[in-house]
């Protein structure tokens, strides 16, 4: 099993705006510059100087480790299983929204997900031959804990086969 990660959390406020926001970021530079691209398209009168940014430990997310279940299968079948629990490097904020896949009841890299316990079949679907395939919980966890930490990112690839 691979070690944890932090999401690191920033509180930031901007002067001349009511409230405060979380960001999240590996530094407060990068955090600062995130809440800048928030609000520059409309008020361009923003500097760097108008905001404020602290760290705030309480609203990190932590990932848990890549569950061993993951190892035993291929880096395309686990692209699958990222795509299925609705994991992007673009927007890594909304991992789990979503836990399933529609396709073939004989596509072979969701076969390998469910032979290793992290999706499951319904044996249904629309079309003749098609199904869903849901993330069993193991497979949750597995898409959180290989989901980036920031937009842009790497997935946190376990080390799996070819």
């Amino acid at each position: 099993m691979s070690a944890t990660r932090t999401r690191k959390a920033w509180r930031v406020s901007i002067r001349g705006y009511d409230g405060e926001s979380i960001e999240y970021a590996a530094t407060a530079g990068k955090a600062r510059y995130e809440a800048y691209l928030s609000v520059s398209d409309c008020n361009d009168a923003v500097t760097f100087a108008d905001i404020r940014v602290l760290r705030e430990h309480s609203a990190d997310i932590t990932f848990p480790p890549i569950p061993t279940e993951a190892t035993s299968v291929s880096k395309i079948a686990l692209e699958k299983l990222l795509h299925a629990c609705g994991v992007t490097r673009e927007r890594p904020e909304k991992c789990g929204y979503r836990s399933h896949f529609y396709c073939s009841s004989n596509n072979p890299q969701m076969l390998e997900l469910v032979e290793a316990g992290l999706m499951e079949s319904t044996k249904k679907g629309w079309g003749e031959g098609d199904c869903y395939f849901h993330a069993t919980p193991v497979g949750q966890t597995a898409a959180f804990a290989m989901c980036p930490l920031y937009r842009g990112d790497d997935f946190a690839w376990p080390e799996v086969a070819a």
